[in-house]
């Protein structure tokens, strides 16, 4: 059974047409590994401030998910990259 690092399932989730490519781009690079990480940190951070009480919570749930379009944003642009 193969595990899969949370972040890479998460992109995988987002961009489902692309698995091969983003499995392949996973495997070989480091800098791949850290985006999938800083996507699935965002992506916790996200969920949490959609959850949250605090009076901060709408403004840090809206810099978040700019956080979030820009990493969607790189990863659009790393498989554009692609050879």
């Amino acid at each position: 059974m193969t595990v899969i690092h949370p972040g890479l399932f998460l992109i995988l989730r987002r961009f489902p047409d692309h698995k091969d490519a983003l499995r392949q781009m996973y495997h070989a690079s480091e800098s791949f590994q850290s985006i999938c990480y800083n996507y699935q940190k965002c992506s916790e951070a996200v969920r949490y401030w959609t959850k949250s009480k605090q009076p901060e919570a709408p403004d840090r749930h809206r810099e978040y998910g700019d956080l979030l379009q820009e990493l969607e944003l790189e990863i659009l642009n790393s498989l554009a990259e692609r050879p």
